[in-house]
């Protein structure tokens, strides 16, 4: 059976606009490929503004999370964020990766001030990089009260590992003092 006219409008889709991070996280997907294919890394092209906007013909929700990647290291994710942002795509943003400077994420929060951005900091900042390996938990703490300041809607994503359960209290006071949900997941992994 054919479906006419099939309407997406109402709901979202997930999009990774490229296959590069600065992670090394234990049970990454892209992680685990490329050290069974010695250092070769994943396959795959950056997301091209013309692709996206053929996506957004269909949808008007649209979240950038990375499986295999982190949404800040498309070529063309400030351009992304602006088509959204003048299309009133409602935007959602989840990263956890460091490498871009203070300027750079100035630049991609002018880009779409209505974009929710979600920081994946799991545990306290100096303790963060014990799962997602090479992240710079201080940097990316600070660019998430950057969002804050500049009026952006922010989340503290914090996944419960044994390594951070105990600072989980203190967490609390930290969101609380800088006015920022905490979004808790508790993982099954070890690591």
């Amino acid at each position: 059976m054919r479906y006419k006219n099939r309407n997406f409008r109402g709901k979202f889709v997930n999009i990774e606009t490229n296959t590069r991070c600065t992670l090394q996280c234990h049970l990454c997907k892209r992680t685990t490929y490329m050290f069974y294919n010695k250092g070769i890394p994943f396959p795959g092209k950056d997301l091209t503004p013309t692709q996206f906007r053929k996506v957004i013909k269909y949808f008007n929700k649209v979240t950038f999370c990375g499986q295999l990647s982190d949404p800040i290291f498309g070529k063309h994710f400030i351009e992304l964020l602006e088509i959204c942002h003048k299309n009133n795509i409602k935007t959602r943003v989840n990263t956890a990766a460091t490498g871009k400077p203070e300027k750079w994420y100035k630049e991609a929060f002018n880009a779409n001030p209505n974009a929710t951005w979600i920081f994946g900091i799991d545990g306290m900042p100096e303790d963060s990089h014990k799962y997602r390996k090479n992240q710079d938990g201080h940097f990316l703490f600070e660019m998430m009260l950057l969002a804050k300041e500049m009026e952006l809607e922010v989340y503290w994503q914090y996944i419960i590992f044994p390594y951070n359960e105990a600072d989980l209290e203190n967490a609390k006071q930290w969101a609380h003092i800088h006015d920022i949900p905490l979004y808790i997941i508790v993982s099954e992994r070890k690591n």
